[in-house]
């Protein structure tokens, strides 16, 4: 089991480095996308004919991928959580098992004990959704998918519950606690 889950915190670690890494490089294209879709306004065969705000968009999309830890973090707050998201390690730990090991006294217990060891694969898990769902939104809006926008929100908020998952874990182990 200890291997399972220090593989699981190696991929979460290398998720963690290419989360930013591949946000500040979209930072990098949508600028440049939206300089050259001004540019491209400005021509009489413009391919953003009837969608002037596509280049607009993309020059705020390039802020919202350079702040995007920052925008994680936030939306990690507004959704109860407390975890600080930055470049590089910020995910990649593992939390120790409890003091009887990964089995609790009841099977709530037993699957919080699960999520807090495997709670950073499940963070730079969801940060990496976020970052897709942005994606996906960006190809809505230029009509390169065929996604629904209200989707793209879903997988978004999935994210950030992810980043989130040990509160929320905790929270539905109440609720079935309370249930039984």
């Amino acid at each position: 089991m200890q291997g399972f889950v220090n593989f699981a915190a190696d991929i979460g670690v290398a998720i963690a480095y290419l989360v930013p890494a591949l946000a500040y490089l979209m930072a990098i294209g949508t600028f440049l996308f939206a300089g050259w879709g001004f540019w491209q306004q400005a021509q009489p065969a413009s391919p953003f004919r009837g969608k002037p705000w596509i280049p607009v968009v993309s020059l705020l999309l390039s802020g919202v991928f350079a702040a995007f830890p920052r925008i994680l973090t936030l939306a990690s707050n507004s959704g109860g959580g407390s975890v600080t998201i930055g470049t590089g390690s910020a995910f990649g730990y593992v939390p120790a098992a409890g003091a009887g090991g990964m089995l609790g006294s009841t099977p709530a217990e037993t699957v919080i004990n699960v999520v807090q060891v495997f709670q950073g694969f499940f963070q730079a898990f969801g940060a990496m959704m976020a970052l897709l769902a942005v994606f996906a939104w960006w190809s809505v809006m230029r009509s390169a998918s065929r996604r629904s926008m209200g989707s793209c929100f879903v997988q978004f908020a999935f994210g950030v519950a992810l980043i989130n998952v040990l509160p929320l874990s905790r929270f539905l182990a109440a609720i079935f606690r309370a249930n039984a």
